[in-house]
């Protein structure tokens, strides 16, 4: 409880404000930007994503994505300040490798035909709206939404002052936010892998980054 209350008291912390706004306006202005230079989409799919189900209750993790991705920044930065500042910047590095590749080499998805799914109204409403509001479903690889929850696993596992039980609650929610991306078909497992690659690569460069300066 105690950990809760310290969470809300600092929220008005100018620092991660400023320093989450930049990375989430980042993200959403060149996500949305870049498709108006786009052009021959490929598709690239494994043969394991035509085994894959198409699960419509996990729209509602996909959706956690972003105020998960907030909340979880801002308990770290309250716990490890500097965790904090070498995740945001690889997460910085990361998706400007994104925009890269998504410029080289722009992807398309193939949505699922969920017309005759079984699923509720809420839940069919939701799928829609998420559909719809990611239209076309262009940048798929990598995948931003996996690239952020593997950073956030990353991060989890870094930082010393998290305590276990939250740490576990964390990684376990952060995958399944990755599998909804899979089970809504909003991507293909190379775009799961690709972001893998990408945060591997980030991360890296944070940490050479960090011993160059130290050296100075």
């Amino acid at each position: 409880m105690k950990d809760v209350k310290y969470f809300f008291r600092k929220v008005k912390e100018k620092d991660f404000l400023i320093s989450i706004s930049c990375l989430m306006l980042l993200q959403g202005i060149i996500y949305f930007g870049i498709k108006f230079f786009q052009s021959n989409y490929h598709t690239i799919i494994f043969i394991v994503d035509d085994k894959i189900p198409f699960i419509p209750y996990f729209v509602y993790f996909y959706n956690m994505f972003y105020p998960f991705i907030f909340l979880f920044f801002y308990y770290v930065y309250c716990k490890d300040t500097k965790t904090y500042k070498n995740s945001v910047f690889a997460g910085i590095i990361g998706y400007l490798i994104c925009d890269v590749i998504f410029l080289i080499y722009p992807t398309i998805m193939v949505r699922a035909d969920i017309n005759n799914i079984n699923m509720d109204f809420l839940t069919k409403f939701v799928v829609n709206a998420t559909y719809y509001f990611d239209e076309p479903p262009l940048n798929c690889l990598p995948s931003v939404h996996v690239l952020f929850c593997l950073q956030v696993i990353f991060t989890t596992i870094l930082c010393k002052n998290i305590k276990t039980k939250y740490k576990i609650f964390i990684i376990i929610f952060s995958f399944l936010i990755i599998l909804s991306t899979l089970f809504i078909k909003q991507h293909y497992v190379y775009d799961a892998i690709a972001a893998l690659i990408v945060c591997s690569i980030s991360n890296l460069i944070v940490f050479l980054i960090r011993k160059y300066l130290k050296r100075k």
